[in-house]
Parts: C-alpha cells; sequence; structure tokens
C-alpha cells in the first residue's frame, strides 16, 4: 500500500474526524465494487495499526441473484482481515433509486446502533462528487448544493438514523486510483450491473465525463472554490443558529429571523421545518421561498403551514411545530447535530454514556 495515493489521502480524512467518533466502533460499508472493497482494506489497515474497532457491513437488495454471492465473497476477505463482517438483507425493496437508498441507510443505521457505533465510512470518490455535480446543476441547484457531498455528515434517513454519521474518507481519490491499488493487492471486484444501465442518471453523467478526464479535473476545481464559500455560508448560518435558536418542549422558536439575508433566512428555515416536522429532507423552491418573502418583508405574518411543520408568529419570535400531533422526539438532540455539522469548528463531541442519544451532549465539531 505504501506509496500508492489512496492511502495517505485516507489516512488525513480520518485524522479530520473528531476522536470521540473514532473511539466508538466504526462500521464500513462494502458492497463488493472496486470503491468499497478498497475503502475495507484501508480501513482495516488504518485501525489495526491504532487499535480501532472496525466491522463491516453488506446491504443485499434481493433484486439480482448474483448479489448473494457477492456479500459472501465480501464476507470470506473480511474473515481473511480478521473483521466482523454482516450481511443485511432487504427482501422485496422497491427497484427505485430513491427507495433503495433509504431501505439500504436506514438497515446500515440500525445495525451500526446495535453494535454501538456512531460513524459509518462509505466509498464515495472525487469521480462521485464531479457525477454529483452535474446531476445537481442539471436539477438546477444553487451553488451551495454545487459544492457535493460533505466528507462528514449525518445519516440522512430518521429516525433510524439519529446519532449515526456518515465519513466519506475517499473524496480524495480518484476511482481509478483506488482500482491500480486493489490490483497491486490482488484483490478482485465486481462490477454491478446497474453501473452500466443508462436509465440511471448517474450512469448518463458518468458516461458524460469518461471521454475526457480533464473535464472532471475543471469540475472538481470548481466544486473546491464551492466547497470555501460552503463553509463560510456555513459557520455564519451556526453562529446565527446558536444565537437566535432555542428548543422548548419540543418546539423550535427563533428570534431574528429577519436579520439574515434572503437566501440564508431560507436555507435556515427549510433546515428547521425539517427538524420540527421530523422529515428527511427540507422543503425547497418556491413556496419555501414565498414563505421566506412574507416572514422577513413588512408584511404582517400571521402563520403557515410548510412540509408537515406549522409556523406560527408569538411575541416576537416565530414557533416552529409538527402540525400532525404531538411533538416530535429528539429535537434538540437532532438540531444540534446540524448545528455540529455546520459549525466549523473541530471540538470533539462530547457523549454521556447511558444517554438516549450520545447527541444530548453534542458540542460542535467541524
Amino acid at each position: 500500500m505504501q506509496g500508492l495515493r489512496p492511502g495517505p489521502a485516507f489516512e488525513t480524512a480520518l485524522a479530520a474526524l473528531p476522536a470521540c467518533l473514532l473511539d466508538a466502533p466504526i462500521g464500513v460499508a462494502v458492497s463488493g465494487g472496486g470503491d468499497s472493497l478498497a475503502l475495507l482494506l484501508l480501513a482495516q489497515r488504518w485501525a489495526a495499526g491504532r487499535g480501532r474497532t472496525l466491522f463491516a457491513l453488506t446491504v443485499d437488495h434481493g433484486l439480482r441473484p448474483e448479489a448473494r454471492a457477492e456479500a459472501e465473497a465480501v464476507a470470506a476477505l473480511c474473515r481473511q482481515l480478521g473483521l466482523p463482517h454482516e450481511t443485511l438483507r432487504l427482501e422485496g425493496a422497491a427497484p427505485r433509486q430513491a427507495s433503495l437508498r433509504r431501505g439500504r441507510h436506514a438497515a446500515l443505521a440500525r445495525a451500526a446502533r446495535q453494535r454501538g457505533s456512531r460513524l459509518l465510512l462509505t466509498g464515495h470518490t472525487a469521480d462521485d462528487q464531479a457525477e454529483t455535480f452535474l446531476m445537481r446543476a442539471r436539477q438546477g441547484s444553487g451553488w451551495y448544493g454545487l459544492a457535493g457531498m460533505r466528507p462528514l455528515s449525518l445519516s440522512p434517513v430518521w429516525p433510524e438514523g439519529q446519532g449515526v454519521f456518515i465519513a466519506r474518507p475517499l473524496l480524495g481519490a480518484r476511482r481509478e486510483e483506488l482500482r491500480t491499488f486493489l490490483r497491486a493487492e490482488d484483490v478482485r471486484w465486481v462490477d454491478d450491473p446497474s453501473n452500466d444501465n443508462p436509465a440511471f442518471e448517474r450512469v448518463r453523467m458518468r458516461r458524460l465525463l469518461c471521454p475526457k478526464m480533464s473535464g472532471s479535473v475543471q469540475i472538481l476545481s470548481v466544486m473546491d472554490r464551492f466547497q470555501t464559500l460552503r463553509m463560510i455560508e456555513d459557520a455564519a448560518l451556526w453562529r446565527w443558529m446558536t444565537a437566535n435558536i432555542r428548543v422548548s418542549e419540543g418546539v423550535i422558536e427563533v428570534t431574528f429571523l429577519t436579520l439574515l439575508p434572503t437566501e440564508r433566512a431560507a436555507r435556515a428555515l427549510g433546515l428547521l421545518i425539517q427538524i420540527a416536522a421530523g422529515r428527511e429532507v427540507p422543503p425547497r423552491g418556491e413556496r419555501l421561498a414565498r414563505l421566506v418573502e412574507r416572514i422577513v418583508s413588512k408584511e404582517d405574518f400571521r402563520g403557515a403551514t410548510l412540509g408537515g411543520c406549522q409556523i406560527r408568529p408569538r411575541r416576537g419570535r416565530l414557533q416552529l411545530a409538527s402540525e400532525t400531533g404531538p411533538p416530535i422526539p429528539g429535537i434538540a438532540a437532532r438540531l444540534a447535530a446540524h448545528q455540529a455539522i455546520l459549525s466549523g469548528n473541530t471540538h470533539e463531541i462530547a457523549a454521556a454514556a447511558g444517554k438516549e442519544s450520545f447527541l444530548e451532549d453534542l458540542v460542535p465539531i467541524f
């Protein structure tokens, strides 16, 4: 492994994570493809050299007859490496990308929590970043979304993913570099046929990039600049949230939303609606933009509902709560987790043993 570029990139990425996340068992999502197998080998050697606890998880969606054999091959490799491995089978999964992704993340998060893990590693690469840029650009995303995937984020599913972080330590590595690494290690990988199916948007974006590698380099250069801008924006948003938001009895209270620039106000309000309503994604688009305009303008705002959330003015503040019934459990912890991702600081996570969620005592992380 020495002398190969993925190794140093991986170790640098792991070194940037809060120590508290690395002290608990660490999960590795391994499909059997080239990216995830390279991730597995790099993670195993990193963990062995530092006395960390590692385990591997493979998700079988039950859609291809070859998937079971591929999971068994991953399990065999894990036995050679001395790592625990579990195959998570999702029988009867709907063959839609969004449903498959949600089912996969929910299964991974549940398995991680059962093992006392706070961190899952995934094998997303620089090539995945470039593809994500093109997909989001085609969908009309703004500069914030065009910054791409974060090196560290929260699990995208709720409530299964409460307390689970996703780290992507290979975002600085190219796909072909990882395959060169695997060839040097004499490790074979499998290629999922869906990766060549043009019915999927990501495959079409990949084909646009493959003929000209320079195109990927240019996109990644642009994304790097957007990521710098996003760090600045996130830090500003975190400072505002720290000073102007509190949670009381499952209700989020907001002050001084009118002091924010319109774009930042929309980003903040969308995130708070997502948390208060217990949703997995924030509302976007024209409805959110119109709601923000009503709130920040001099118009007499008397309340609204959006994204399953009820927004009401009260004594100079906004109150946000679920419109469907009792308060969503875990709101304070989830808000703290999102603030931690936005913070831009490198403080460790303070975890109190025995708490319902370690996020109850979360302090800002990078």
